[in-house]
């Protein structure tokens, strides 16, 4: 077994470090009553200056909206014995729903002055069907931690039961992904008569 997959019995724990996590980062549901996919929270980019595929640069200080997934929404479905939120289809029209909403939200001014979406994710492949620049992120402590944790995630509330030998059988790729203010606004936003 991979090292970098929980042992069951370690998951235990998950939910209660996933709750924690959310306070500590100020993570919150896209929809109000915590319906959608994606959870969010805002932060200041701290890195060097960054140059996204449509040429748009996200700068030290700048605010993004960090990207997270609704771990509840997939208990819900789970509880409710919905097989088809495992679905690939499913997962990609909830998700792209909710970048809909996101974009009238940061169009309207919501969030004041946006300049990207970021996020970092096991499911890089759904994220370049949705519009998301792909990023390989360096070898680091904090990869392997965050894919360690990810996993477990995964296990917990994303997978059908015959699919967690999966995850530890093939490594997944934890990877970083974005979309531009512009590029999403452009792909999800209102549209203009």
């Amino acid at each position: 077994m991979p090292k970098s997959v929980p042992p069951r019995f370690v998951l235990l724990l998950w939910p209660v470090v996933d709750r924690l996590l959310r306070v500590i980062h100020h993570i919150r549901p896209l929809k109000a009553d915590g319906s959608g996919i994606i959870n969010f929270n805002l932060r200041h980019y701290k890195g060097p200056t960054r140059v996204l595929n449509d040429s748009s640069e996200v700068k030290t200080g700048d605010t993004i909206i960090e990207l997270h997934l609704n771990n509840a929404w997939f208990k819900k479905r789970r509880k409710l014995n919905i097989r088809a939120s495992q679905s690939p289809r499913e997962f990609l029209g909830c998700f792209a729903q909710d970048l809909h909403l996101l974009a009238q939200q940061i169009a309207s001014g919501m969030f004041g002055d946006i300049t990207a979406l970021h996020g970092s994710t096991l499911q890089h492949v759904a994220a370049t069907r949705l519009g998301f620049q792909v990023d390989e992120l360096p070898d680091s402590l904090w990869k392997k931690g965050a894919r360690f944790y990810m996993a477990g995630l995964m296990q917990i509330y994303h997978l059908r039961a015959g699919e967690a030998p999966k995850l530890r059988e093939k490594p997944w790729e934890l990877k970083e992904i974005w979309l531009s203010r512009a590029a999403l606004l452009t792909r999800y936003g209102p549209k203009h008569p």
